[in-house]
């Protein structure tokens, strides 16, 4: 079964640094789990996750990398 993206409206949320947004930042972006996060990454080319530190440090996306991905799939549709 293919994850169809939210229907509610996006909006940055305020990181604590502005380039990047946390994991949390993302499920809440877009009103997704943890599942859908790892899915889209898998299955349908969502950016991959930056970590700062060895392998369980805190997973961050670049919001530049994050706003790519949405031009594309909207041009998509």
């Amino acid at each position: 079964m293919r994850a169809a993206l939210s229907t509610r409206p996006h909006y940055v949320v305020q990181s604590s640094d502005p380039k990047y947004l946390s994991a949390g930042e993302i499920k809440e972006r877009f009103g997704v789990s943890d599942m859908w996060l790892w899915r889209h990454m898998r299955d349908h080319g969502f950016p991959r996750p930056i970590q700062f530190g060895g392998p369980t440090s805190a997973r961050h996306w670049l919001i530049a990398d994050i706003e790519r991905w949405e031009r594309e799939r909207s041009k998509r549709s």
